[in-house]
């Protein structure tokens, strides 16, 4: 691995980051950062505790954690003060030289601090904020909005613009993202750069053998005789769960002979109303739902899947799970959102669902199940898209290349 000639101290900013949560975002922030140290970089990681049993300091993979108190980040004045906290803290250990921005919150209320104000800024567009909060408030994108929303998604995109504006170079995971981005901010003008998610290819492999495979459900307690669906997602309302549930409903009462079983894993807010609806579809015989698994377990589902299942209703900036699944050699079959269609396509329109209902999922899978044969020839070219355009080393590689342009 060659390294860089010149060495940068990097302020990151993260609202929340892995392993304190679980998440697309927080995930990539952690894969980055973790990587630019291991290039000789200093990383300076602020972020907000999520439990307040976390320490305020430590170092985990090189990267220096410095974390907010739950309840100092859930208010502006406060949030604002211990930002203002930790930068002098991290300031007395040697200049910064960069600004790494991963949430246009906290990166708004560190553009506030003037011993921050000359020091080039980054920031990653992982999702729009503003998007986010919508749909977490009424449920879809087009929906109806009350005053108070309005006003709220006005001051959220203000704070998002502003941190937009003042950095020089701005990096999007997907076209999708970058268009999402122009579609609101048209008028800035840094540098817009596409640089995609990664994975980890030495982690996440195929199965060496059929027998490593059975092998692996067996530990895991799945069968190793009924076809695995599997899907990894936080519990929250884009990400389809819903639609999912009521596929494999409609599959039963379509075909009672076709026998599958669907492993769900993760958490968040839709765990309950996930369990009813599997109770009220009848499907508790074959559809599961496991909870957060262990990052090093993760991996094993993967490997031991037989098709990875992508059911987002909207805003998907990439989907660090659909480049896993194909460095699993695993296919994916997703709903045509976002980036989705970006990646997939790549491979085999065949594995994009019409749309993104409870109807169209099911019919995707049924083909799946009736055919399995042509979604196994597709295992090499998953495997080959993921380890020639998604591996962290290349992603991390364009992401310090950008910053030594920038801080330079």
């Amino acid at each position: 691995m060659s390294l860089p000639e010149k060495k940068l101290s990097i302020l990151s900013l993260q609202y929340h980051c892995y392993p304190d949560e679980v998440g697309g975002a927080w995930g990539l922030t952690y894969e980055v950062n973790k990587r630019l140290v291991a290039r000789g970089h200093d990383v300076h990681l602020i972020t907000c505790k999520p439990s307040e049993p976390l320490p305020d300091y430590e170092t985990i993979d090189g990267v220096h954690f410095y974390r907010i108190a739950f309840r100092a980040s859930k208010n502006f004045l406060s949030l604002w003060l211990a930002i203002r906290k930790k930068v002098r803290q991290i300031s007395k250990s040697g200049d910064i030289d960069l600004v790494h921005i991963h949430n246009p919150l906290i990166g708004f209320m560190a553009i506030l601090l003037p011993q921050l104000w000359k020091i080039p800024k980054v920031c990653h567009f992982h999702s729009s904020w503003y998007d986010e909060e919508k749909i977490n408030e009424v449920g879809t994108e087009n929906a109806e909005i009350s005053l108070k929303l309005k006003i709220k998604l006005q001051w959220i995109r203000i704070i998002e613009g502003v941190g937009y504006a003042m950095s020089r170079t701005i990096f999007f995971l997907s076209e999708y993202s970058k268009n999402r981005f122009l579609k609101y901010y048209s008028l800035t003008k840094p540098n817009l750069c596409l640089i995609p998610g990664g994975v980890n290819v030495d982690d996440f492999q195929p199965p060496v053998s059929s027998a490593a495979k059975n092998s692996i459900r067996e530990k895991l307690k799945l069968s190793t005789d009924i076809p695995l669906l599997l899907t990894v997602r936080r519990l929250e309302q884009r990400m389809g769960l819903e639609n999912l549930v009521r596929s494999a409903g409609i599959l039963n009462r379509r075909n009672p002979g076709l026998k599958f079983q669907m492993v769900i894993t993760g958490k968040g807010s839709l765990k309950e109303r996930l369990e009813q609806l599997i109770q009220q579809e009848k499907v508790n015989q074959c559809v599961q739902l496991v909870g957060l698994v262990p990052r090093e377990t993760l991996p094993l589902y993967f490997r031991c899947a037989d098709l990875f299942v992508l059911p987002t209703t909207a805003i998907e900036g990439f989907g660090l799970v659909t480049a896993e699944a194909l460095a699993s050699g695993l296919p994916v079959m997703g709903t045509p959102v976002g980036a989705t269609e970006e990646i997939l396509q790549q491979i085999d329109r065949r594995l994009l669902f019409k749309n993104t209902s409870p109807e169209a999922l099911a019919e995707g899978i049924e083909t799946f199940l009736k055919t399995p044969e042509i979604f196994k020839e597709m295992s090499s070219r998953c495997r080959h898209l993921a380890e020639t355009n998604y591996s962290w080393e290349q992603v991390v590689k364009q992401i310090e290349q950008e910053f030594i342009k920038v801080a330079g």
